[in-house]
């Protein structure tokens, strides 16, 4: 019933929901492995790490602030000798479990640290909370505004019945208001380019929220409330946490789907927003599309593409629908009021309208993701941004990313080229020969091509990526086979 944890989940923001389901089962674990120094403390610390490996999957940010909270608690809270040195080791061992447990997905937060401000989901241009923060409000909107009974609940509780035992509960709560101060405080570009914006801070606050249950927790049922008031003061305070709940799930955008009007082909979606343009292929963009890192330079491209659909420049709007055609996509989705129709006059035809008022348009040029181009067009291809919207490839019937080809002879300089980044991790063997390849467009993947007729083989191999993923199994396999808890025996009676 934590008006934000709703309010999250009536706008679709799975990484707080899970927050709100994981986070307080994860603090219970943390202490007892500071706590714990029998024999059973590995199957807790794997449990444990297991579960911040599913919290890190949906919100890296509250996997490392828990982790940073349980380094700080070993700091804080004192210890004997060989209690310390076993506190390490589950320490240790709850760190680097958890991480290797998302191989390869540590490796990218590592390489875009903004994916920890804006989590996974939908892009969205946040506004900042401010001082609704204090009342455990992400966005200060009516239904989260009951949000503070939680912090009047614990400060309460910390006049009424103090002990010293609420002081690692006061810790959580400060540390989770620091974190969502410097979440709503820090704007940052997303992973896939667009307007900067500061971050949702619904997760932290589910953290601060858990404190404050938990100093009331160790409060009890303060004696200086009498029963009754104090069950009243309760059911009211329930009731208007569902009623509030209630009304942020209500609120939400959330609703059945409707069945999608327009093609399933590969297609350039321009957002009527100030978001840019996305790529998508298929029936449309998934749940954590928009987290995946763009290969190469494809978000400058966009940001580009979308720039110069939008502008009133006859030539510029016809260069970008050459250059989205070299790229292998069918259809431009426009907003109702572009005029990309009018001013790629000859280049896009009217295909179908969306229930959002939006157009999707028809590509008229040659749009395969495997196009054979003659010499004159690969040396174009090798020195200009994009190709004229008079150039003429032939397509090629094959798909991304592995597909195999027999060419027949041509002429010397032509080449083929592929709708895909240049980037790591592609190949191409001409009659069983590695073959070099080459930048068309000056970011596409290019792979000149002999004169005699040969049979061309080309592909795409994440080997590191595969590693990674082979010590993620091995680290999963070891963390459950040692999470599952050990049947104890009964000590045998002596006669």
């Amino acid at each position: 019933m934590l008006p934000a944890a709703s309010l999250s989940a009536g706008q679709g923001r799975l990484d707080v929901v899970v927050a709100h389901v994981l986070v307080p089962p994860l603090l219970a674990g943390i202490a007892v492995v500071i706590r714990r120094s029998d024999g059973q403390w590995l199957g807790t610390v794997c449990l444990t790490a297991l579960g911040l490996a599913v919290l890190g999957a949906f919100s890296p940010l509250m996997h490392l602030a828990l982790i940073v909270l349980a380094l700080l608690a070993h700091v804080l809270l004192p210890g004997e000798t060989a209690r310390s040195r076993r506190r390490v080791a589950g320490l240790t061992a709850l760190v680097l479990l958890s991480v290797a447990c998302l191989l390869p997905w540590p490796i990218a937060v590592l390489q875009h640290p903004q994916v920890l401000l804006h989590g996974l989901g939908a892009r969205v241009v946040e506004q900042p909370a401010g001082a609704w923060l204090l009342a455990l409000s992400p966005d200060g909107s009516p239904a989260s505004w009951l949000g503070v009974l939680f912090v009047l609940a614990a400060m309460g509780a910390l006049a009424l019945a103090w002990d010293k035992r609420m002081l690692p509960a006061v810790g959580v709560v400060v540390f989770g208001w620091l974190v969502a101060a410097a979440v709503d405080g820090s704007a940052a570009e997303p992973i896939a380019g667009g307007v900067a914006t500061v971050g949702w801070t619904g997760g932290p606050l589910v953290l601060v929220a858990a404190g404050c249950g938990w100093i009331v927790l160790q409060a009890g049922r303060p004696k200086l409330l009498p029963r009754v008031p104090g069950v009243a003061a309760l059911a009211v305070v329930v009731l208007g946490l569902v009623v509030s709940s209630a009304f942020a799930l209500v609120g939400g955008p959330l609703a059945p789907e409707r069945p999608a009007a327009g093609p399933f082909g590969t297609r350039l979606v321009l957002d009527p927003g100030p978001q840019p343009a996305r790529l998508v292929t298929g029936s449309g963009p998934r749940f954590g599309d928009d987290d995946l890192a763009p290969a190469g330079s494809a978000t400058d491209w966009l940001r580009q593409v979308d720039d110069d659909l939008q502008s009133d420049d006859p030539g510029r709007v016809r260069g970008a629908l050459a250059s989205v055609a070299a790229r292998g996509a069918e259809f431009v989705v426009v907003p109702g009021d572009s005029r990309v129709l009018e001013l790629g006059h000859g280049l896009v035809n009217e295909h179908a309208g969306l229930p959002d008022g939006s157009r999707v348009l028809r590509l008229l040029l040659p749009s395969s993701p495997i196009k054979l181009v003659g010499p004159d067009l690969a040396r174009q291809a090798q020195t200009e941004p994009e190709p004229t919207p008079e150039a003429r490839p032939l397509p090629v019937a094959a798909q991304l990313p592995n597909f195999t080809v027999r060419i027949s002879e041509g002429g010397a300089g032509r080449a083929l080229v592929l709708g895909a980044e240049n980037e790591p991790g592609w190949y191409a063997r001409v009659d069983g020969m590695t073959f070099p390849l080459a930048t068309a467009w000056g970011h596409q993947v290019a792979i000149p091509l002999p004169e005699q007729a040969a049979e061309v083989q080309v592909g795409f191999t994440e080997l590191p990526r595969t590693a990674l993923l082979s010590v993620q199994a091995a680290a999963v396999l070891f963390t459950l086979v040692t999470a599952i808890p050990s049947r104890r025996r009964k000590p045998t009676p002596t006669p």
